[in-house]
């Protein structure tokens, strides 16, 4: 998929995506000053500690965003835990 931003003429983002995966690769093409090329390399399936681990350590990183620059993150709504379901 090739993405791009109009106050960036030229510059193109490539992005792939495998089936069951998602995003695997990002690269380049065009007039970018600073291309950068991602892939992913390793795949891990969380367990459900460690998934409420990193969903805390992300909201309040997220939270102390809002704290230190008001004026980029007050234009959004903050996010929200999600509520897991019961198993069935």
């Amino acid at each position: 998929m090739d993405e791009f931003n109009l106050e960036e003429p030229g510059a193109i983002q490539l992005k792939y995506y495998a089936l069951g995966v998602g995003q695997v690769r990002v690269g380049f093409r065009g007039d970018d000053l600073k291309p950068e090329v991602l892939e992913l390399i390793e795949k891990i399936q969380l367990d459900p500690e460690a998934l409420a681990e990193v969903r805390e350590t992300a909201l309040a990183l997220e939270a102390n965003a809002y704290d230190i620059s008001p004026n980029v993150y007050g234009q959004t709504p903050p996010a929200e835990p999600m509520v897991e379901s019961p198993s069935l």
